[in-house]
């Protein structure tokens, strides 16, 4: 269960960092630690200057809102002038489905409705920049091939789940005794070949209807992207297709 949750969250901030280096390319992280981002965002008089601003992403995320704090000394009513803190609605009103470059944008928008100001009085503190944007471009590359691994396993995992609970719930197997492929195979069939056809077309069916609503949950949190979610609907669409044109001919 802990290495399941471990990689579940794992996946969540690959997916966050592929988001953040698309929609937030103003931001890069900190050395090799997707948990923590740096970047400038414009404001001040006319958005002439640049303030640094840092995200920290905590470790139970995305259950709990990630950090966002100012680097450059900041005059702003929601910028804590000690910590650095910035009080933002997103962060108070936290929902797990949020992601971290709409905290930035957050921060973009709040900087454009009310300007802030640098702190003359502090000294700036001397931070680590983010890599440069060849390094950054490499990274990103790395990332993309170790996301779609991770997302295409998960999916062949997803699949065979989905093929053996369909299995199971047609043959009408108890849960415990469902514990393997290997028990359900062993199972009693019909012994008319168009009865046992027919039983296996509908457990597929079933394994399919399940994959597609496994597919649209994935999508709305932003777990695959566009393209995966595209390629595998029709995939699955397809293949309900002729499951259910196959059971039609049996029906006859």
């Amino acid at each position: 269960m802990a290495q399941a949750v471990r990689r579940k969250t794992e996946m969540a901030i690959a997916r966050e960092a592929q988001l953040m280096f698309r929609r937030a390319p103003t931001f890069a992280p900190v050395g090799n630690n997707l948990r923590r981002w740096r970047g400038k965002i414009k404001g001040g008089p006319r958005g002439r200057k640049e303030f640094l601003v840092e995200i920290i992403v905590p470790p139970n995320f995305p259950a709990q809102p990630p950090v966002a704090r100012m680097l450059t000394p900041t005059k702003h009513p929601r910028v804590d002038s000690e910590s650095g803190a910035i009080h933002l609605r997103i962060v108070t009103q936290w929902q797990p489905h949020y992601h971290i470059y709409q905290v930035v944008n957050s921060i973009k928008g709040l900087f454009a409705r009310e300007p802030p100001k640098v702190d003359e009085t502090q000294e700036p503190p001397e931070v680590e920049m983010p890599e440069s944007e060849e390094l950054l471009q490499r990274r990103y590359q790395r990332l993309e091939r170790e996301v779609s691994q991770l997302t295409r396993k998960i999916q062949e995992r997803d699949e065979q789940i989905a093929r053996l609970s369909a299995q199971r719930d047609t043959h009408r197997i108890p849960v415990s005794e469902a514990s393997g492929e290997e028990e359900i195979d062993a199972l009693i069939l019909p012994s008319d070949p168009m009865e046992r056809q027919k039983l296996e077309l509908e457990s597929e069916r079933l394994a399919i209807e399940d994959l597609l609503q496994n597919l649209e949950e994935k999508f709305e949190n932003a777990e695959i992207t566009a393209t995966e979610y595209t390629k595998l609907y029709k995939r699955y669409k397809r293949r309900l297709y002729q499951i259910e044109k196959a059971l039609q001919e049996l029906g006859k």
